[in-house]
């Protein structure tokens, strides 16, 4: 039975709200996306229930609260499949946090929705560099060359995909060190040690 985790030592997950809108959106402009609706449109779409056939949530930083991105599980269908979408601003965003945003994402899709048997992440080369670690292990199962224009350009998608049985055997291990508390300081070694 897996846990539904919404924080690791890095990140937290919040759903995201109508009054979180503006700072997401200011988020993923910064990223290149270029079709957004208007910022007000946006913003009342996020209704922060994470209980329905897709969820958006605001990725903050677990030391200061401040957004630092959104994660969003989407296109849930009846064979069971759903997709991943992560956007972070990689200049606020500390070495490794991505990757556990990609864990608690995944480990969320399989933990909240037991008929969920694959989950899909898709990436362009233009953030594929900034994922390959999260990823790595994971089958790339298609390429789709010229699918997507963005930044003035087009760019191939990939679609990974990570298996029920797969993540419950090897990538909820992983997430779970990142969920366990922070090991308290030997005696003798903190402040006034």
């Amino acid at each position: 039975m897996l846990d539904t985790h919404l924080q690791t030592r890095s990140v937290v997950f919040t759903p995201a709200r109508p009054e979180d809108g503006p700072d997401l959106y200011r988020g993923l402009a910064r990223t290149g996306m270029r079709v957004l609706p208007p910022v007000d449109a946006f913003s009342a779409a996020l209704d922060g229930s994470p209980d329905g056939d897709a969820v958006v949530f605001a990725i903050r930083l677990r030391a200061t609260g401040e957004i630092v991105g959104a994660g969003s599980l989407r296109d849930r269908d009846p064979a069971g499949h759903v997709k991943v979408g992560i956007y972070l601003d990689v200049d606020r965003t500390p070495p490794g946090a991505g990757a556990e945003a990609m864990m608690l994402l995944v480990n969320y899709a399989f933990a909240a929705w037991p008929q969920v048997r694959k989950v899909y992440i898709l990436t362009t080369d233009a953030s594929r560099d900034r994922f390959r670690s999260a990823v790595s292990r994971m089958p790339l199962e298609a390429v789709l060359p010229g699918h997507v224009y963005f930044l003035g350009r087009l760019w191939d998608l990939y679609y990974y995909a990570i298996g029920r049985q797969a993540w419950e055997e090897s990538g909820a291990l992983v997430l779970r060190r990142f969920t366990r508390p922070a090991p308290a300081p030997a005696a003798g070694t903190g402040p006034g040690g």
